[in-house]
């Protein structure tokens, strides 16, 4: 069954169906695993008033960093652009000054998008190794995709996945995001040992959360 980009449906072995409409603008529907497609779409019908108040009112609430229009969003700060010719195929960024030199014209849409992909997949998946190696934990495979609805995952493989758009964010809420999927190559649920162990290992965890709920949807 087809559902909008922003619904995931998850079939569980559970007694009853419930909706949970969350900050980042997703809807979660968890079913019991017999449940048919006929019963999901009554659900989400007799549902749908309560799950676009929610959305609603969530969106509401997000607010939005603010660029000018030579700027771009690096671990939570603002890094103003500057055309270097001489730089060629080479990206410069000083974290001090908080610029960015390039020939190419990173306040292209296209050129932009490209390089921010890029820049995720270096700095996401260099301080995942970082984070693993420290917290003894093993994971398979990891992908850096374009999600508009999840922020990462953790498959029963151990693959883990993660937005680029996390680029965006300050380190800690990429740590808290990185340690999250981590946490799950060990527990797959989001029971009490879950988040035992992701306080442990992760102290800033509600902030960054804060802080996702807050900026995430503008990103």
């Amino acid at each position: 069954m087809t559902l909008p980009d922003n619904y995931i449906l998850q079939k569980k072995e559970v007694k009853h169906a419930r909706i949970r409409v969350s900050e980042n603008l997703s809807v979660r529907v968890l079913v019991p695993t017999d449940f048919s497609n006929a019963e999901i779409n009554s659900l989400i019908k007799k549902k749908q008033k309560w799950i676009d108040k929610n959305l609603t009112a969530f969106s509401k609430k997000k607010d939005k960093i603010k660029l000018h229009h030579n700027q771009l969003l690096i671990l939570g700060n603002r890094y103003n652009y500057f055309f270097t010719a001489h730089l060629h195929n080479k990206v410069v960024i000083n974290h001090t000054s908080k610029t960015i030199q390039s020939k190419t014209n990173l306040l292209d849409k296209t050129e932009q998008l490209k390089w921010y992909k890029r820049f995720a997949k270096r700095h996401i998946t260099e301080r995942l190794i970082e984070l693993a190696k420290k917290h003894k934990f093993r994971y398979n495979k990891v992908f850096i995709r374009d999600q508009r609805t999840k922020w990462g995952n953790c498959s029963v493989e151990k693959n883990l996945s993660f937005n680029w758009r996390l680029i965006k964010t300050p380190q800690f809420v990429i740590d808290y995001l990185i340690i999250h999927e981590l946490v799950h190559t060990r527990t797959m649920n989001h029971h009490q040992k879950f988040w035992t162990e992701l306080k442990s290992l992760c102290p800033e965890y509600q902030e960054a959360i804060k802080w996702l709920d807050k900026y995430g949807n503008s990103l």
